[in-house]
């Protein structure tokens, strides 16, 4: 593996773990409590740049979402919605390791392993102003916590062996809107947005969301859509300045 092969690996690690995001609706029914569990998958390409290390430059990165699959090793994704009359208060989490590899050449060629453990949380919560009975509008504000855990392992017989550790973490701000249509019986179209600039984390993050819902029964639905998120964070040496871009598949359980 060269040093740009290394490094835009790296640079995948950092944003695969960026994939928690909005949760789209399930089919409109009536105005009662309810919750929502979902999983999905982000089957996300990536475009941009990102840093990890210190002394390292910059990777310019444009990863299908077969080259983000290479080094990954599990994670878990989940979104929580209940709605009790106008609020609906979201929950989304993602878990994921990645692990990349190789050889770096050069005068002083080594083995080099990354690991990165990284989880992202967010939290929104949303207020109807418009409702009937074939479309609904909600507006709100949320939060986006983003933690990720580096550790980088070389091996040569020129340096030995040699580990180095870094923890990174931020919280974004974002307001947010989300719009309802229903399309036909069982069918629904969602659009999901969210934005925020404040530069309490990142200088600016936005992510917009369509999906089309289908519920073939009343507890369970599947979702089927395309998803955009970007966010450009900056702190000394760790660059994240990422878009992702991919289509969106869940499935759902109503309770």
């Amino acid at each position: 593996m060269t040093l740009s092969r290394f490094l835009r690996s790296a640079a995948c690690l950092l944003v695969l773990s960026c994939a928690a995001g909005a949760a789209g609706a399930q089919a409109m029914d009536e105005d009662q409590p309810r919750l929502v569990l979902s999983g999905y998958l982000f089957a996300s390409g990536l475009s941009g740049q990102a840093s990890t290390f210190e002394n390292l430059p910059p990777a310019d990165i444009d990863l299908s979402f077969g080259d983000v699959l290479e080094d990954f090793e599990g994670g878990l994704m989940g979104v929580a919605e209940y709605r009790t009359g106008p609020v609906t208060l979201l929950g989304d989490m993602m878990f994921t390791q990645v692990r990349p590899g190789g050889t770096l050449q050069g005068p002083l060629a080594s083995d080099v392993e990354l690991r990165q453990r990284s989880l992202t949380l967010q939290t929104t919560a949303l207020y109807r102003l418009h409702a009937t009975p074939d479309m609904r509008v909600d507006l709100g504000a949320g939060l986006r916590y983003w933690h990720m855990d580096n550790k980088i392992s070389t091996s040569s017989d020129a340096l030995g062996y040699r580990t180095r550790s870094q923890d990174q973490d931020w919280v974004d701000p974002v307001a947010a809107a989300r719009v309802q249509v229903r399309l036909a019986p069982g069918w629904t179209a969602t659009a999901y947005a969210d934005y925020g600039f404040s530069g309490v984390g990142s200088d600016e993050t936005w992510q917009l969301l369509g999906t089309v819902d289908y519920s073939w029964n009343e507890r369970m639905s599947l979702r089927m859509g395309y998803r955009v998120l970007a966010t450009d964070y900056r702190n000394g040496d760790f660059l994240y300045d990422v878009t992702m871009r991919g289509p969106v598949l869940g499935l759902a359980y109503r309770f």
